[in-house]
């Protein structure tokens, strides 16, 4: 079936952009000249004419009648002939005039069919927002979510302008949330704000928190170790804070500043009896004794293996390396008995060792 090249024009004026139609009344308002205007009043008294015959008429060259030719035809101010080829009729500007609106006044109509659907689309999400909105108001927010999560951190780390505080294990055994934590610390550090950062001891002997430390450290962040972390937490500005919320993946974020305040202050009182961190200094840099101590205290309170690497940031696998250098130091057969030899020889902290 033969292409009608009047419908194509349509089709395309119908699928143009906004902003080709933009560029296209441009070139149309300087192509359209007082020679376009003068060729088309010659047309005007005939059935139909050829390019050539006007171009000749009016003395000019024929590629330059075609060029005139080009710009009526984008106008609609003519249209080929049935006559043949190379034949065009003028068409009225009230026609022509028509002819452009309606497919004009259509993508006007699909634009706005888009709006609406654009409108009842961001709805949703404004219902989303305002929820988001409400939960912020609540003072404890509870989720497993990982992208709640995340934007939450991001949002606390944003705003944080003088303090962030963290108690954590290694990098090595870090939670999601402590994972997704570790730039937004840096970031907020870098900005000026005071970072304190707590692990266990075991942290210095693990490559991954070390290299971390590398970059923490020149950043302005202070960072201490200690024989036990029994918690993890995160604290920004004394504003926010995020905790456990129970022994799945769960965290609680909590926006009150009596909690945080609590979190600032137990995490003061470890930071006083805690050992700096040099990243100079190889493995575990004096505090071995201090961490054997604990492991003592624990073994004679009779902890499990998993308890016991839990609460000083280890592997079991790594704690059972230690536990059988300690039985061999003591020439005990037995965990247990290591512990009671210990506190018979005075090398643990009895006291301690009942509050464990």
């Amino acid at each position: 079936m033969p292409t009608d090249p009047h419908h194509c024009a349509i089709r395309k004026v119908t699928m143009e952009s906004p902003a080709q139609t933009s560029r296209q009344e441009a070139r149309r308002t300087a192509e359209v000249n007082e020679f376009v205007v003068a060729f088309y009043e010659r047309t005007l008294a005939r059935a139909d004419f050829s390019p050539a015959g006007i171009a000749e008429e009016l003395g000019v060259p024929r590629q330059r009648a075609e060029q005139a030719v080009g710009v009526l035809r984008e106008l609609r101010l003519v249209k080929p002939a049935e006559a043949g080829a190379d034949r065009f009729v003028a068409v009225s500007p009230e026609a022509a005039q028509m002819e452009l609106l309606v497919p004009l006044e259509r993508e006007i109509l699909d634009s706005r069919h888009r709006l609406e659907g654009f409108k009842g689309q961001l709805s949703s999400f404004v219902s989303a927002f305002e929820k988001q909105s409400r939960s912020r108001a609540e003072p404890v927010v509870i989720t497993e979510d990982r992208e709640e999560i995340e934007l939450r951190l991001l949002e606390a780390a944003q705003g944080c302008t003088t303090e962030v505080l963290v108690m954590q294990p290694c990098v090595a055994r870090e939670t999601s949330e402590l994972r997704l934590a570790r730039p937004l610390v840096l970031e907020a550090v870098r900005r000026g704000a005071q970072g304190r950062i707590l692990y266990p001891h075991t942290a210095r002997g693990d490559s991954d928190t070390r290299a971390h430390l590398g970059e923490l450290l020149p950043a302005g962040g202070q960072v201490r170790t200690t024989n036990e972390v029994r918690d993890r937490f995160l604290v920004f500005d004394r504003k926010t804070a995020f905790i456990p919320a129970g022994e799945g993946e769960a965290i609680a974020v909590v926006y009150d500043g009596a909690v945080a305040a609590f979190l600032a202050g137990l995490h003061a009182r470890v930071w006083e009896s805690a050992f700096d961190f040099d990243s100079g200094a190889a493995g575990y840099a004096g505090t071995m004794g201090d961490l054997k101590a604990t492991l003592l205290d624990l073994l004679a309170s009779g902890a499990k293996d998993e308890v016991i690497a839990r609460r000083v940031g280890m592997s079991e696998r790594t704690l059972r390396r230690h536990v059988a250098t300690i039985m061999q130091d003591l020439s005990a057969s037995s965990r247990f008995q290591a512990g009671v030899l210990a506190a018979r020889t005075g090398l643990v902290d009895t006291a301690l060792r009942g509050a464990a």
